[in-house]
C-alpha cells in the first residue's frame, strides 16, 4: 500500500509479511555518453532516487498516462530505454525496465482523461466550425514550406512510442520464428515486446490468467482496430474483468498472438515457469493507490539443528529464491538476543549457495537469512535454525 504524492516513489522498508521484459525492444533518444536517453514524451526526463525496481507515477489532474519510456542503463548492455504504450490508458501506473535493473530515468505520455459520450475532448466545445468561411482563398498555400530548415529532424524520437520497432524474431532458415518468447508477466502487467516481422494479422489478441482466492478469472485484449506493433502495456487493474477488492492472486498463464509460446505451459522441454505470486495491501482508502507486491520466496534454507566443534563451519546451504528484486540476501547471526549480519551477497531468482563463518566460541547460536522488502517485493524471512558448538 502506498500514498502516491509525487510522481517517483521511493523504496520502502522491510515489510513481512506483507512483479522480466526479457524480449528486446527498441531503443530511442540520445545522450552524450552511451547515445540513448529517454526524451520527447510530455512530461521530460525524470530521474529517480534510490536506485527502484519499479517507480509508481500518477498522471496529472485532468490527464492520464498513454505511454512510457524507461532506462535503467547502457543501451549495449540491454538496459537502454525501451518505449511502451499503453493498451488502456491510466491515472497511475507502475512502470519497469525489462532488465529487471533499477530504473534510472523514465519520461511519461499524457492525454485528456475522457468520460464515456465525449465526442473530441479535445476540439473546443465552443468553437464555431463555420467560422471564416470566406477566408482570404488567395493566401499563400505554400506558407512556410521551408519553415526552419534546419530543425533536427530526429528531435524528439521517442515520442510516438507506439511506432518504434523492436528487432526481428527469426528462425534458422531466415524465416519468421513462430517460437519467439515474450517476458514474463509481473504482477501489475504483462509488456509485449513485438517482433518488428510479425505477419499481418498475427497479434490482435492476448490473454492473461490470474487465479484468486474466488477462482480462476482470464483477462482477454483484443485489437478491433488491427494488429499490435512496437511494445505494449497490458495493465491488469485497467481491465474491465479486474476483480475489484483482490488481495492476493498468482499470474498463473499468458498467451500472446503470434507465438506458439504460452507462459505457464511446457514449451520445448523446458522446465514450466512458476505462477507470479502477488499480494496488495489494501488500506480502504480511496485516495491511495494500493501497489501490487511480488511474492519473495526463500525455500529450502536449513531447519535441523546442527552440531560443529570449535574452529569449523556449518556445511553450506543451497536455497531456491524467487521474486527476490534487487535487494541482497543478508545471513544473521543472534548474539545477545539481537540479530547482527554476518555476509551479504547479491541474488537473482534460482538457487544460490549460503555459506557459514567459522565458530570461534563454544556454545549455542541461531542463524537465518534475510532479504528485505522493497517498493516492488514483499521480501522475505526464513526460520532460524540453531548450531551447537562443542
Amino acid at each position: 500500500m502506498r500514498r502516491i504524492t509525487t510522481l517517483a516513489a521511493t523504496a520502502a522498508l522491510l515489510a513481512l509479511p506483507v512483479l522480466v521484459l526479457s524480449t528486446n525492444a527498441a531503443n530511442a533518444g540520445n545522450d552524450g555518453n552511451d547515445g540513448q536517453v529517454c526524451l520527447g514524451l510530455d512530461s521530460g526526463k525524470i530521474d529517480t532516487k534510490g536506485d527502484p525496481q519499479t517507480v509508481t507515477v500518477q498522471a496529472p489532474e485532468g490527464l492520464v498516462i498513454t505511454g512510457y519510456c524507461v532506462k535503467a542503463g547502457s543501451a549495449k548492455h540491454g538496459d537502454g530505454p525501451v518505449d511502451v504504450k499503453l493498451e488502456e490508458s491510466a491515472t497511475v501506473l507502475v512502470i519497469r525496465h525489462p532488465s529487471g535493473k533499477a530504473v534510472s530515468h523514465y519520461s511519461l505520455s499524457y492525454a485528456k482523461a475522457t468520460t464515456p459520450g465525449d465526442e473530441d475532448p479535445t476540439e473546443d466545445p465552443t468553437e464555431d466550425p463555420t467560422e471564416d468561411p470566406t477566408e482570404d482563398p488567395t493566401e499563400d498555400p505554400t506558407e512556410d514550406p521551408t519553415e526552419d530548415p534546419t530543425e533536427d529532424p530526429t528531435e524528439d524520437p521517442t515520442e510516438d512510442p507506439e511506432g518504434t520497432e523492436n528487432p526481428p524474431a527469426t528462425d534458422g532458415n531466415g524465416g519468421f520464428d513462430w517460437n519467439w518468447k515474450y517476458a514474463a508477466p509481473s504482477c501489475d502487467a504483462l509488456t509485449v515486446a513485438y517482433p518488428s516481422n510479425i505477419p499481418d494479422g498475427q497479434s490482435n489478441d492476448v490473454n492473461i490468467r490470474v487465479r484468486t482466492a474466488g477462482g480462476d478469472v482470464t483477462l482477454n485484449y483484443h485489437n478491433n482496430d488491427g494488429t499490435w506493433s512496437g511494445t505494449r502495456g497490458f495493465t491488469y487493474s485497467q481491465h474491465a474483468q479486474w476483480p475489484a477488492g483482490v488481495t492476493d492472486y498468482s499470474v498463473v498463464w499468458v498467451q500472446v498472438g503470434g507465438s506458439n509460446y504460452h507462459f505457464g505451459e511446457s514449451f520445448h522441454n523446458a522446465p514450466i515457469e512458476s505462477p507470479i505470486e502477488c499480494r496488495i495491501n489494501a488500506d480502504g482508502d480511496p485516495e491511495t493507490y494500493d501497489v501490487p507486491l511480488a511474492v519473495t520466496d526463500i525455500d529450502g534454507f536449513r531447519t535441523a539443528a546442527a552440531t560443529v566443534t570449535r574452529g569449523r563451519a556449518v556445511a553450506a546451504d543451497v536455497v531456491a529464491v524467487s521474486q527476490p528484486g534487487l535487494e541482497t540476501l543478508t545471513l544473521q547471526k543472534l548474539r545477545g538476543g539481537t540479530w547482527t549480519n554476518v555476509a551479504s551477497q547479491a541474488v537473482t531468482a534460482g538457487t544460490t549457495r549460503v555459506t557459514f563463518p567459522k565458530e570461534t566460541r563454544k556454545g549455542t547460536f541461531s542463524y537465518r537469512l534475510v532479504l528485505p522488502g522493497s517498493e516492488s517485493v514483499t521480501g522475505d524471512i526464513t526460520r532460524a535454525f540453531s548450531v551447537r558448538v562443542r
